[in-house]
């Protein structure tokens, strides 16, 4: 038996925390078990959902993304799923995660803020940053409680003992018997299994990375729009936008001058997301998920189909949901005015590329959950 994840029960905003104690390797279990014990906490890791099932988590690669639909957990002590009382100001912490996606930190700077300095070298990859990670999303949302701490000296312990969180995680995970595939799930509290989105985080760092000085000079050069200076792909995009919607407030011939740079800085952002792999990464990432629901598919045909329709049907309402929310997030694109922006008119196609897969998925799911009930 193992632990498995209800996506369709989860909200944005929901935080994930985990322990790991289950990987084959010794170098997760040691880090984890260092972190549980210098925070005298029960676990080591915390991810935040961005629109399920995608949460969003900081690693040693930067801020990544990882779908629950393809994860579980070994046993339900080693997870924990919290959610705050106010679903508004967990919207918000959702949505401002989603542009932390392929941010690089610095770990070292990060860790030893919380850490002894003779404990750096003992941990890896996480501690520090995710629970960090957490924090400045939830305070950036509104947040009091998190407004009022040190955001680089939150825990995964400290959210732990957040009491006026509420636990949901019994409403979000169930026993169940491990899924024909589970070889290629990923295990919250052990192995991970490659995906595209270590890849997804490498493009967006690599583009932010390229314009980040650009996005310095002109947030420096300009400070009456009063930018911030986001170093991952949705954030360097924010930048733009907001520039060009606070274009009024400088005045006179240094106005001309903003704009001439707005105009060579979106270009720049255009050429770095035409030559970025991320439309071709959406190709591969669309194929394995029309791989893996064919599969099903083929399944429900079967007189006794070997599918787990809790999870499909907790997988088709998340679905049914993340596309609402993709396609709000191109109707914000075109509202605003595509034609203002070639890096945003380029986005915006990817984006569209990527409702039109999860419609897809959407119409699938329910063809298969259609006949097998």
């Amino acid at each position: 038996m193992v632990q498995l994840p209800d996506v369709g029960a989860l909200r944005p905003g929901d935080i994930l925390l985990t322990r790991n104690v289950e990987a084959s390797g010794r170098k997760g279990n040691k880090d984890s078990m260092v972190i549980r014990r210098v925070t005298n906490g029960r676990f080591s890791h915390a991810l935040i959902c961005s629109s399920p099932p995608s949460f969003v988590e900081a690693i040693g690669s930067g801020v990544s993304t990882l779908s629950l639909a393809r994860c579980f957990a070994h046993e339900i002590a080693n997870v924990r799923v919290l959610r705050h009382p106010d679903l508004r100001i967990s919207a918000r912490a959702a949505r401002l995660a989603q542009y932390e996606v392929g941010r690089d930190y610095s770990l070292a700077g990060a860790i030893g803020s919380v850490f002894p300095a003779a404990t750096i070298g003992l941990i890896g990859d996480r501690g520090i940053f995710c629970s960090a990670l957490v924090a400045h999303v939830f305070a950036a949302a509104g947040c009091l409680a998190f407004q009022s701490l040190a955001m680089h000296r939150v825990t995964p312990a400290a959210l732990d003992d957040m009491d006026f969180m509420v636990d949901v995680t019994a409403e979000i995970f169930r026993p169940a018997l491990a899924p024909r595939n589970v070889e290629a799930m990923s295990a919250l509290d052990g192995d991970r299994v490659l995906t595209p989105s270590a890849r997804q985080t490498a493009i967006s760092n690599a583009f932010a990375k390229a314009l980040l000085p650009e996005a310095d000079r002109i947030a420096a050069t300009y400070p009456e729009l009063e930018l911030q200076v986001t170093p991952a792909l949705n954030g360097i995009l924010d930048l733009l936008v907001k520039a060009n919607e606070r274009s009024d407030r400088v005045e006179g011939a240094r106005r001309a001058d903003l704009l001439a740079d707005l105009v060579a800085f979106d270009e720049l952002a255009a050429s770095g997301l035409i030559r970025s792999g991320l439309s071709e990464l959406l190709t591969e990432v669309m194929a394995a998920d029309d791989e893996m629901l064919q599969r099903s598919l083929e399944q429900s045909f079967q007189a006794r189909p070997d599918i787990d329709v809790v999870a499909m049907r907790g997988y088709l309402k998340a679905s049914r949901e993340q596309l609402a929310t993709r396609r709000g997030g191109l109707r914000q694109w075109e509202s605003w005015g595509l034609h203002r922006s070639k890096a945003v008119t380029i986005n915006h196609a990817i984006d569209s590329r990527a409702a039109e897969a999860t419609e897809r998925r959407v119409r699938l799911l329910e063809e298969i959950i259609g006949r097998i009930d």
